[in-house]
């Protein structure tokens, strides 16, 4: 039996196989350009596609209300102490002329070496009021300061003046107003410490009650008031 003879393969084309090479490499390269496009899309950064929303402003601290001291005190009932230590300028006012009262005069007009005293001054119009003048003045009229009574004279407590200058122990804002000033005489025997209540009066402090020593009658006004 003869062996079959080998069939002979027919010769490959060059140019066939060249083509067939060019279209698979531009196959491959397009597939891995695709791929690294998705890629870069998929793996873009967070930040930069959807960035984050800015941080919302943080709300400021409500105000808190500036409150003074004084304010605060009333606040809570407490009654503000009397300006007595610093006197205010009304209550210096006051003060001065509460001690206008008084006035230093000569001891002995016709010697001057006989120094001075402090006596009520001649025109009390600019310290006095005109209830407590006409007081004064009705008391003095029925001899009540005269040696049958007090022997003295109301606003010095002596006889013959002051030998030195009054002086102010206290004085203080009263709540109508008022400013009550406490005036030491000083003379010997001592008289009591006259207490003066001025009040305003179209700008000008007047004295509208006087009172000597303490007591229910203390004030010019009581019945039979303290010398």
């Amino acid at each position: 039996m003869k062996p079959n003879p080998v069939a002979t393969a027919a010769p490959i084309n060059p140019r066939a196989t060249r083509a067939l090479v060019l279209t698979f490499a531009v196959l491959l390269l397009g597939g891995c350009g695709s791929a690294a496009g998705t890629g870069a899309a998929d793996g873009a950064s967070p930040s930069t596609a959807n960035p984050p929303a800015a941080p919302a402003p943080a709300s400021p601290a409500p105000a808190t209300p500036s409150v003074t001291p004084s304010t605060a005190t009333t606040a809570v009932g407490t009654t503000p102490a009397p300006a007595a230590s610093t006197p205010s300028g009304h209550v210096a006012a006051a003060v001065q002329s509460a001690l206008g009262l008084y006035e230093k005069v000569p001891r002995n007009p016709q010697d001057a070496s006989a120094g001075y005293v402090w006596a009520p001054v001649s025109d009390t119009t600019g310290h006095l009021s005109s209830a407590v003048t006409a007081r004064l003045d009705a008391l003095r009229g029925s001899g009540y300061f005269g040696d049958r009574v007090c022997a003295e004279d109301y606003l010095t407590g002596t006889q013959n003046g002051l030998p030195t200058a009054p002086t102010v122990l206290s004085a203080h804002e009263d709540p109508g107003g008022t400013v009550t000033v406490v005036i030491r005489r000083p003379a010997t025997p001592a008289p009591p410490d006259l207490t003066v209540v001025m009040t305003p009066r179209n700008g000008v402090w007047l004295a509208t009650d006087l009172a000597s020593g303490s007591g229910p009658s203390a004030s010019i006004f009581a019945t039979k008031p303290h010398c």
